[in-house]
């Protein structure tokens, strides 16, 4: 089955913001919202299936260390788009704003389905013109519902794909491995997790938004009061078996004329940005009830029984 996004990119035109265009890509931003329902859930590294001589166990693996004795976190409903948002969707914003277009990168970086990479910034704004054009309490995923979506509804989990293994995002290394240059994936190039989420792992990294749990201490920070933004997600320049739902970073600020910068990347009035290498995005709809309540979006996939299957684990670096 080939991707949703096609397969021919060859002269990309940025789209322009027409009424029309506008009005297609609302509908189908809501369209494209998948529902997750609220619960509770150990937030951070937990043990997960692995098997070890034959033998099926329990036991953390790649992320940071945590307290064990750290409490649940709650999560009501929400929706997640089940894509991150593309080069053709970001430009389409970027037009409709009059913001200038991000500047060439080699192929295919810049073609239209591709994740869009830019700064923090550019990543709140686009998700509050969603919230305007559809009139939806649109925005940034906070990390506890990042991660509670990547886990499937918090499961013990440690790769956001079908299984819960990193099959196909090795697979996918390992064929890309040599590429020139080495560039995301289309956001479908795998398939999603049991919810429908495609791309939670191995493609970019994605901007969060407001509280953040350290992993190391578990104390629930103000990410907004301190120097840094976080993202989730392991990207395209690292292995993918390497990178667990559970690793994050955090990306400094870069100020505008400080060295190779896309001016582009800098909203109007703003000298300052947050920005790091291969960090994207996807919008939440903070919306708790479900989709025949709600009238958009679509139910979550089904958890099957025997999901994750256990992995064999990689020593930790």
């Amino acid at each position: 089955m080939g991707s949703l996004f096609g397969s021919d990119f060859e002269g990309y035109d940025p789209p322009k913001a027409t009424a029309s265009a506008i009005e297609a890509f609302a509908e189908r931003a809501l369209r494209d919202m998948v529902f997750v329902p609220a619960g509770s859930f150990l937030m951070g590294n937990v043990p997960v299936p692995v098997m070890i001589d034959g033998v099926r166990k329990e036991e953390l693996i790649l992320g940071p260390e945590v307290d064990p004795d750290r409490p649940e976190t709650k999560v009501d409903g929400f929706y997640l788009s089940r894509f991150e948002v593309t080069n053709a969707d970001f430009d389409l914003y970027a037009n409709a704003r009059g913001l200038p277009l991000r500047r060439d990168e080699p192929a295919p970086l810049r073609q239209g389905p591709y994740p869009a990479q830019v700064s923090y910034e550019h990543a709140e704004g686009f998700c509050a013109w969603v919230a305007e054009i559809t009139g939806q309490p649109v925005q940034l995923p906070s990390s506890a519902q990042w991660e509670y979506a990547a886990r499937s509804g918090g499961q013990a989990v440690a790769y956001a794909t079908q299984t819960g293994a990193y099959d196909y995002l090795e697979d996918l290394y390992n064929a890309t491995l040599n590429d020139e240059p080495i560039v995301p994936h289309l956001p479908d190039a795998y398939p999603p997790n049991p919810l429908g989420l495609f791309a939670m792992s191995s493609n970019v990294g994605e901007w969060v938004s407001g509280a953040f749990a350290d992993p190391e201490t578990g104390a629930i920070t103000d990410q907004s009061e301190g120097a840094r933004r976080v993202w989730r997600g392991a990207h395209y320049r690292q292995q993918a078996s390497l990178n667990s739902i559970f690793m994050y970073g955090a990306a400094g600020q870069i100020e505008k004329g400080s060295g190779p910068w896309d001016e582009a990347q800098f909203p109007p009035g703003q000298d300052a940005v947050y920005f790091g290498t291969a960090i994207g995005f996807r919008c939440a709809t903070a919306v708790a009830q479900p989709p025949d309540v709600s009238s958009f979006g679509q139910p979550p996939g089904a958890i099957p029984s025997d999901f994750p299957h256990a992995i064999t684990p990689l020593p930790r670096l």
